[in-house]
């Protein structure tokens, strides 16, 4: 009997995670194993297509400096706030990249590239890297609440991905969680996520100045967010208001689904993720529907920043080498 060993370098993907606040790039071995990543600004205000030129310099550019031949690339990655259509490889129109409606995102980076490339949205995207990661062992239904400057979900039903009619489920950051004087529905991206956090900072014009708010929605949020892990008192008051909400969202998510673990991950945890953490697992927990039966496990992602661009290049690997394995591949079209 001859053993056979797989060179898990011989091959690699490339994950990319596109959002308002960063994009985030990684290369993984056929073992999921990161060996390379890099974090650049935002989407911001560029246009679709000055965008894509860019993401394929870079990935060129990230593939030289680690000594990789583009020959050993299986495929790209790609992962964007939600509403997208998988089926098509399109972007639809996040709520924070403003210029991203109807993108063939898909297409236009196969087209620049040559390769293989799958798109899909980042908080599934994230579920699947926190999956691969290890941070789900055990578990039966499973959902990462990814935040970058907006809000989503991704919901594992053991091991399989849940994507609904259209893989857009599990949207937290449109649960309603209250309503205005008038009846109007208030969602959980409209007050936890950064943006709304900076905007109710900017309602106190005196604290925004003493905490020296400048520049986009994100990098004061991170103001705010450093400010909180220092113990300033004003920015802990909004970041715990956030966390409340939002683990009224998740306690929301956990009754629908019945889940026995969480994960946070996403740019906007990187900092007062503790906070958050220890917010959201008392107030799910004690709120639970079925708390008396199961408790929920609700941890920080093991790839707090990076768990969706893992995911996509996990996608990759499943799509292109073993796309009928543990239900975790998407359509490329």
């Amino acid at each position: 009997m001859v053993l056979l060993e797989v060179d898990t370098s011989a091959r690699c993907a490339v994950g990319v995670q596109l959002g308002g606040e960063s994009i985030t790039y990684v290369v993984v071995n056929l073992r999921g194993a990161m060996v390379g990543r890099l974090r650049t600004a935002g989407v911001g205000g560029r246009t679709p297509e000055t965008m894509v030129t860019g993401l394929v310099q870079q990935i060129h550019d990230m593939l030289i400096g680690l000594g990789i031949d583009e020959n050993r690339v299986v495929g790209i990655g790609v992962v964007a706030p939600g509403p997208v259509d998988v089926a098509r490889g399109t972007v639809l129109g996040p709520s924070h990249m403003a210029a991203w409606h109807q993108v063939p995102l898909r297409n236009m980076i196969a087209a620049s590239t040559g390769l293989p490339v799958v798109l899909d949205n980042d908080a599934t995207a994230a579920a699947i890297g926190d999956f691969w990661g290890g941070a789900i062992d055990g578990a039966r239904s499973h959902a990462t609440v990814y935040m970058g400057l907006g809000l989503g979900s991704g919901v594992l039903i053991d091991g399989t991905v849940f994507r609904g009619a259209s893989s857009n489920t599990a949207e937290i950051g449109h649960i309603v969680i209250a309503s205005d004087g008038d009846g109007n529905p208030i969602i959980a991206e409209n007050v936890a996520d950064p943006t709304a956090i900076v905007r109710v900072a900017h309602t106190h014009p005196g604290e925004a100045e003493r905490l020296g708010l400048a520049g986009d929605d994100f990098a004061q949020f991170n103001t705010i967010a450093k400010a909180s892990a220092r113990g300033d008192e004003f920015a802990s008051g909004l970041i715990e208001q956030s966390a409340r909400y939002l683990a009224t969202a998740v306690t929301s998510l956990a009754n629908l689904f019945d889940l026995d673990s969480v994960s946070l991950a996403g740019p906007a945890f990187a900092t007062a993720g503790s906070i958050y953490l220890q917010i959201i697992d008392a107030q799910v927990n004690r709120d639970f529907f079925a708390r008396t039966h199961h408790g929920i496990r609700v941890r920080l992602s093991p790839h707090t920043q990076d768990a969706a661009a893992v995911g996509a290049a996990t996608l990759v690997l499943q799509s292109e080498l073993a796309p009928r394995t543990m239900g975790l591949s998407s359509p490329t079209g």
